[in-house]
């Protein structure tokens, strides 16, 4: 195998000054070449990296939140946008993805690879009808995840690979029918499932959930489940908190294990609809369901036996019960009245009109009674015995006025009859309910409010007044409620505020009086509401004359005021700052007046002292100019919306003093360039929309002058597709900071021929040459290029000469190929040694092998031809040659030379494809001192060897197998196949 590995120059030329005694000196002989290559390798490979362009950063019609905006959560939001598929290169730090609502069919197995930090996925109302193997193995930080409303059919137990943390398990609205048996054995942390809405027949199909012992939470209503069995569940124990059976058709429910010891919360609403319902619940010795408190019986329909059988198996721990829709209902008061636990009975939708008779008077220990959507007009004396009620919900029924009886319920906190006929509100309506915190009488007929009515009402803060028929208050709150702070007067006939209206309330914090027909408000119409934080006036009449400093006089504290949809701002200019006393106002709201064609301008000093402003919004009201200094004393203004106004023109010194602005609107304001931007110092600019307008192109400038921009919405604008957008194009693509909104979705407008053709998908290469590119790629070059030379030349310089030469002896060979090979051999063996041996190879070999035996041999010292070039001489030789004889020794091996001649050889042996090397050891090598010259290692396997005998032993042997090794002839020199070269090599 191997032939000439060897090739001569193992001695190394005796001269002093030879190659083996420079190189000796170099350092690189102990160093490894391929660490070298692979360094240089890496800087190659680091270099072009940082030259690679980097990903787009536009999500198409998503947006990707930025963490600052939810506390440090990265949201992804894609819903409602007829995705047909996930998309592609979602940022790998989000931690909540909502692709809700689109045409997604199918979840790949590469849809969510390598979101670690993911937390919530919502991929519900779509098509989803199958999920690849492994879909979600990447998201093993998921805690909920949401497949509602898709397509699926089966779950296998590849479907949750990877989601050992999750949670929340949210499967309602399928096609489930079958759940295999390991399916939901991955879970350790899984809490709350639902299965609602599905074509789930059985309950044994469903003991994968149930073997889940974290779980506590199930949901399976709206299935087509008949029968419900302990047993076919589980034998043991479980940890289950809430049980949801709605919506089914049970008629067997049976419990022979007392399997639920932890359930606080059962909904059998609609399940028994069939009056030969078996209920069979062992309650002895141990009582089932001894720790459930909450009990929905809404739309069950059984025989009065066995409901009564049924809340006999609740009433040792029960605290809530509902009752609505059950056509037995009035009769069953009575018997709930006997659970001693029951503070809450919802009886809504019953059609009840009458109460006396029903046992309700013996219900003691009610604390909530909920009448919704019954037929009720009174309440006779029912409720005098109630002394615990707390909570009385009245809504929608046929109340004309507020029944006597309330006075005696002196412990009502929540009082709710909203959606009734109630016109008129008497002094003594509320005179004993000193306890009454919150009083919605939102809906009814009510027109005159007397300044007796809730003066009484001491501790009240909760007040709802809306949709009525009031048109004056006239001081209705003059006298209080002292401590209300929700007051709501919405959707009234309210035309006037006055100076009395509401001097009683002190602490009221959120007044909201929208959509009434408000155009005249008094001086110091609010000034005694020192507390009031919001105020609500959208949809009136106000005008600009309402609009004095006087009327918001005493509002020290409000921070919020809404305007919107008024006819203010018809005037030019305001005599005096109309909020010149709101010193804490930090959100104002004027959007949508109802004049756009008589106004033009912002008045000058609209916002002159409102110094604490962080949001104010202009949307739709018509402005054609604002004035340089309308913002002057608004620096902490954060937002500002003034989109749909026609601002066609706007001055940079406009936004000078914003200097803190975060969100700007500017969307459908015929906007035609951006420039404005550029000498506006919007350093901390986080979004900018400027959708709808008729911007056509936009420079490197205008961004770099917006630092901090991380969202940019341009949708719909009139894009030019020529040379003067390259740039903008290349950063859409390329930019890995600011989020361009739906950039997929722009289009030209021009040229004519490029219209409606995709912005991004328009070639700019050709617009101009990157001069700083090339410039950074030419440097890069020089610098390698300077970098390898020298650790070339400081390394491998020798090793670089000999390629040279390496390189020169296989021209020789191809030469040597070309040309016709002799007939004959001029020697009939090549000796291969280092100088140390040569003493052994004259005194021994020589005299041996051509002496005694007559073989001719060709020696270096003897036979080379002078001023021949080395290279040369060694590859004559041994093509000269029959055999190659290698003559090893501890310095042979460690002459770097000598590995390199035995390379050169093996040219030959590719060219003859035979074995014509012979090896001979003149001392003991062990194979771990092979080790490090790997060649040699690897000829001492393949090859039978010759070693000299020790001293005192006989050689005869040795000299007679040296004989029969050089003894075979040309024609049978048939040993070894290329393959072994090949695995030598």
């Amino acid at each position: 195998m191997g032939l000439v590995n060897t090739v001569s120059r193992c001695h190394r030329w005796t001269s002093s000054n030879g190659p083996e005694h420079r190189i000796s000196k170099r350092v690189i002989m102990h160093l490894s070449v391929d660490t070298w290559v692979t360094t240089l390798l890496c800087c190659t490979l680091y270099i072009v990296a940082c030259v690679s362009r980097v990903s787009g950063f536009t999500y198409g019609v998503c947006e990707l939140h930025d963490p600052e905006q939810f506390g440090g959560r990265t949201k992804f939001f894609c819903y409602e946008k007829g995705l047909y598929y996930v998309p592609k290169n979602l940022p790998l730090d989000v931690t909540d993805i909502d692709i809700s609502h689109n045409k997604i069919k199918e979840i790949k197995s590469g849809d969510f690879q390598n979101l670690t930090y993911l937390e919530t996925l919502n991929i519900s109302y779509n098509l989803i009808s199958y999920l690849e193997k492994g879909a979600f193995r990447d998201l093993i930080s998921l805690t909920e995840l949401r497949l509602s409303s898709n397509r699926l059919t089966r779950i296998t137990k590849e479907f949750f690979l990877g989601l050992t943390k999750l949670k929340v398990l949210l499967l309602d609205k399928n096609n489930i029918s079958t759940i295999e048996n390991s399916s939901f054995s991955i879970f350790h942390h899984l809490e709350c499932v639902k299965l609602s809405n599905n074509m789930l027949r059985e309950m044994t199909s469903m003991q994968p959930i149930f073997r889940v012992q974290t779980l506590t939470e199930i949901h399976i209503p709206y299935n087509n489940i008949s029968i419900f069995q302990s047993t076919d569940i589980s034998n043991s124990s479980l940890r289950l908190q809430i049980l949801n059976l709605a919506h089914n058709p049970l008629n067997i429910f049976r419990m022979n294990e007392d399997i639920f010891p932890y359930l606080n919360a059962v909904d059998l609403s609609y399940c028994f609809t069939n009056r030969s319902l078996k209920w069979e619940v062992l309650n002895r010795p141990t009582r089932f369901f001894r720790n459930v408190k909450r009990l929905d019986m809404a739309g069950v329909d059984v025989s009065f036996e066995r409901f009564n059988m049924i809340l006999q198996t609740f009433n040792n721990s029960l605290t809530e019960l509902t009752l609505s829709a059950v056509p037995l209902a009035k009769s069953l008061i009575g018997s709930t009245c006997h659970i001693p636990t029951l503070t809450t009975l919802t009886l809504r939708d019953n059609k009840i009109n009458i109460l006396k008779g029903t046992g309700l008077e013996k219900c003691f220990q009610i604390k909530t009674i909920d009448l919704y959507y019954n037929s009720l007009a009174d309440l006779e004396d029912v409720f005098a015995s109630l002394k615990n009620l707390t909570s009385l919900q009245l809504g929608y029924n046929k109340f004309t006025n507020l029944p006597s009886m309330l006075h005696n319920l002196s412990s009502l906190e929540s009082l709710n009859v909203v959606f009734n006929r109630i016109e008129r509100l008497d002094c003594s309506t509320f005179k004993t309910l000193h306890k009454l915190k919150t009083l919605s009488l939102y809906g009814n007929s009510i027109n005159v409010v007397k300044d007796c009515v809730f003066q009484d009402l001491i501790n009240l803060k909760e007040l709802y007044l809306g949709s009525n028929c009031i048109k004056y208050l006239r001081g209705a709150f003059k006298y209080g409620p002292a401590k209300l702070e929700h007051l709501e007067l919405s959707s009234n006939s309210l035309a006037s505020l006055n100076t009395d209206d509401f001097r009683g309330l002190k602490s009221l914090k959120n007044l909201v009086l929208n959509d009434n027909k408000i155009n005249l408000i008094d001086n110091k119409a609010f000034d005694k509401l020192s507390s009031l934080k919001v105020l609500n006036l959208e949809f009136n009449k106000i005008t600009d004359e309402s609009l004095r400093p006087s009327v918001f006089s005493g509002l020290s504290k409000l921070s919020e005021l809404y305007l919107q949809n008024n006819h203010i701002l018809q005037a030019k200019k305001l005599h005096n700052p109309p909020f010149n006393n709101l010193k804490s106002l930090q959100v104002l709201s004027i959007l949508s007046q109802r004049h756009h064609k008589t106004q033009s301008s912002l008045p000058y000093n609209f916002l002159q002292n409102l110094t604490n402003l962080r949001g104010f919004w202009a949307q739709n009201v018509g402005l054609k100019y604002l004035p340089h200094d309308v913002f002057k004393d608004n620096t902490r203004l954060t937002e500002l919306g003034l989109s749909g106004n026609d601002l066609t023109i706007l001055s940079p010194d406009i936004f000078l003093p914003l200097q803190k602005l975060y969100r700007l609107y500017l969307s459908e304001t015929h906007l035609k360039t951006l420039d404005f931007i550029i000498q506006a110092n919007l350093h901390h600019l986080y979004y900018l929309q400027v959708s709808n307008n008729q911007i056509s192109s936009i420079n490197d400038t205008i961004i770099t002058s917006l630092p901090g921009l991380r969202l940019l919405d341009m949708k719909g604008n009139t894009f030019t597709c020529d040379c003067s957008n390259a740039w903008f194009i290349k950063w859409v693509e390329e930019g890995n900071f600011t989020q361009v909104l739906a950039a997929n979705t722009f289009e030209c407008n021009s040229p004519p021929d490029l219209k409606q053709t995709k912005f991004l998908s328009v070639d700019v290469h050709s617009c101009s040459v990157n001069i700083e590119f090339y410039c950074y790629i030419s440097s890069t070059c020089l610098v390698l290029l300077t970098m390898i030379i020298s650790l070339m030349y400081n390394f491998l310089r020798w090793q670089i000469v000999y390629g040279y030469h390496l390189f020169l002896a296989f021209l020789y060979d191809n030469k040597k190929n070309r040309s016709h090979k002799p007939l004959g051999f001029q020697y009939d063996a090549f000796v291969s040694y280092n100088k140390h041996d040569e003493l052994w190879v004259t005194s021994e070999l020589l005299p041996k092998l051509e002496g005694e035996q007559g073989w001719k041999l060709c020696l270096h010292h003897r036979d080379f031809q002078p001023g021949k070039p080395i290279v040369d001489n060694i590859v004559d030789g041994i093509y000269s040659s029959r055999k190659t004889i290698c003559i090893l020794s501890q310095h042979y091996l460690e002459s770097e030379w000598c590995s390199r001649e035995v390379q050169v050889a093996s040219f030959r042996l590719f060219d003859e494809k035979k074995d014509v090397l012979i090896l001979v050891f003149l001392e003991d090598i062990p194979v771990y001192r092979l080790s490090p010259y790997y060649r040699m290692r690897g000829l001492v396997k393949k090859h039978t060897y010759l070693s000299w005998p020790k001293a005192g032993q006989d050689t005869r042997i040795f000299w007679e197998k040296l004989r029969v090794a050089l003894g075979t002839r040309r024609g049978s020199e048939e040993e070894n196949t290329l393959s072994d070269v090949q695995n030598f090599l």
